[in-house]
């Protein structure tokens, strides 16, 4: 009969071989793997706090480009909103899966200790199902789900806009009568060069 792999069982080393420092040593892993559960909490609250911050900027930048930009570049900023939408649920929707993984195994470890805190916690909770509690996770992931969906409507509006075209001079048309007076090349010559034989007058100095 072939043994358990030892990622398949929770207690790997039971007391019987493992000696008498069996359940303080026990006590300890629970207090750290209690405690690596809480810093999981954590930087997925940082996370998000760091990626809400990034989207709101996004949208602030464009805001400000819309009055400035057309065509592909403004059409750039709703782009990589929708990236990081899409980064920072997937990010949300890991780090439940983790500390869910983490949860389960701190319900079997209480099951060597003398009270099932967390196990007990979770039972009063509805197992995160009824209207007492619900996981803070379950809610966090609707927030880029939002975001994406202004990105998406941005997006759109971005392409909707044309290029600004350059603005055209329009021939304005002239209406009425216009005397234009047109002297024959013949008229010109003779006032530059008079024929020989008439001097030219020429006014005497007082």
């Amino acid at each position: 009969m072939g043994t358990t792999p030892v990622g398949e069982r929770l207690i790997s080393n039971p007391q019987e071989s493992y000696g008498d420092r069996f359940r303080d040593h026990l006590l300890e892993q629970y207090k750290l793997y209690v405690d690596s559960a809480q810093k999981v909490s954590e930087k997925r609250i940082s996370s998000s706090n760091y990626l809400l911050t990034v989207s709101s900027s996004l949208l602030t930048l464009f805001g400000i480009g819309a009055t400035q930009m057309t065509g592909p570049w403004l059409l750039a900023i709703p782009a990589a909103g929708l990236l990081v939408s899409i980064a920072w649920f997937s990010m949300v929707s890991s780090y439940k899966d983790l500390n869910s993984a983490k949860f389960q195994v701190i319900h079997e470890l209480e099951r060597e200790l003398p009270a099932a805190l967390f196990a007990y916690e979770w039972h009063h909770c509805e197992l995160g199902r009824g209207k007492a509690y619900r996981p803070i996770t379950h809610v966090e992931r609707w927030v880029p789900l939002i975001f994406a969906g202004v990105y998406l409507i941005l997006g759109v509006f971005a392409l909707s806009r044309s290029p600004r075209q350059p603005d055209q001079i329009k021939p304005t048309p002239i209406t009425g009568t216009v005397e234009v007076n047109v002297k024959s090349p013949l008229q010109l010559d003779l006032n530059q060069n008079p024929p020989p034989g008439r001097p030219l007058k020429r006014r005497r100095k007082r």
